[in-house]
């Protein structure tokens, strides 16, 4: 009867929102629900009490379950881009921007040991542009290449440019930025099932072996996931710079403007609707320099915490 339903659903929405957040809610929640019953004192009677409801019964239980997954889901697809930008390490206000800290010295340290130019997939050109993780480097890197080679500010152009673009193109573009979302996404609630199991069952007094697995084990998952959006994070990247290379002088065509010189002065307009025949503005360098602080990998200290404090709950024990 779930299945019905499940099936149901499912011709609601398109295969993206499927396959990249309800799939993966469901996923979670069915495994967090795996570790609440193992945590029941009589397991096998509360299967045979399900067992003994009326259908109708189960068929409400069934569709309440589906429903809140798709609205979590429906939040979860919602802050896609929020998400994407807390693993690049743009954390908001003050304390995040120190608590990441190390991590942005570590990688102006790497970035530097390559070069710019042969990390030039990996790290931007500015090393002020750094930040302090490596998917975060890889799209600044994409991002930051057009205002490097022609002067366009990309997140004002990409629009723009964007519905231009031939459909093998977009359909590339496409197909990276969902490969994005879908690992990170794995990702994130990987890391809210290691924190949810491993509390529920710390707190209820679960089984040791139990806790490590749900503990450690969300905590691979989502460290592997986040890992393996680094491959399509480099395509998307490499499909910016080619869209910018080829296509940036039809987006001019359509604006009625000729040549790359044009770009400063759209900048300039786009941002203050400053009219395009008025002289360039200089730009303010606001950008605060970051402190000499000791190279730190975010990975490293994550891993340490996290078995830390899972070894610290064992021994609490």
């Amino acid at each position: 009867m779930l299945t019905d339903v499940v099936r149901e659903t499912t011709g609601l929405f398109d295969r993206r929102f499927l396959v990249n957040a309800l799939l993966p809610t469901l996923i979670t929640l069915g495994l967090l629900g795996a570790v609440v019953a193992s945590t029941l004192t009589d397991p096998a009677g509360a299967l045979r009490a399900w067992n003994t409801l009326d259908g109708t019964v189960k068929v409400l239980a069934g569709t309440a379950t589906v429903v809140a997954a798709v609205l979590i889901a429906a939040i979860v697809s919602g802050r896609t881009q929020p998400l994407i930008r807390c693993y690049e390490g743009l954390w908001p206000g003050r304390l995040g921007r120190v608590l990441l800290l190390p991590g942005t010295h570590r990688h102006r340290r790497r970035a530097r040991r390559l070069g710019f130019e042969r990390g030039a997939s990996d790290y931007p050109a500015d090393p002020a542009d750094v930040l302090p993780t490596r998917l975060g480097n890889v799209l600044r890197s994409a991002e930051s290449y057009p205002s490097e080679r022609y002067g366009a500010d990309a997140v004002l152009t990409w629009p723009r440019l964007f519905p231009l673009l031939p459909d093998k193109l977009t359909a590339s573009l496409t197909a990276a930025r969902a490969e994005i979302e879908f690992q990170l996404t794995i990702s994130a609630q990987a890391a809210f099932f290691a924190v949810a199991a491993g509390a529920w069952l710390a707190v209820t007094g679960g089984p040791v072996r139990l806790f490590l697995a749900c503990y450690w084990g969300g905590a691979a998952v989502a460290w592997a996931t986040y890992r393996g959006a680094l491959a399509p994070a480099r395509l998307y990247g490499e499909q910016v710079r080619v869209a910018f290379d080829l296509y940036r002088g039809e987006l001019l065509t359509c604006l009625g403007l000729e040549g790359d010189d044009q770009w400063p002065r759209l900048n300039q307009f786009w941002y203050r609707n400053i009219p395009l025949d008025t002289p360039l503005l200089p730009e303010p360098d606001d950008r605060a320099e970051v402190r000499a602080l000791p190279s730190v990998s975010l990975s490293v200290l994550a891993w340490t915490v996290l078995i830390t404090s899972g070894l610290g709950v064992v021994w609490l024990r």
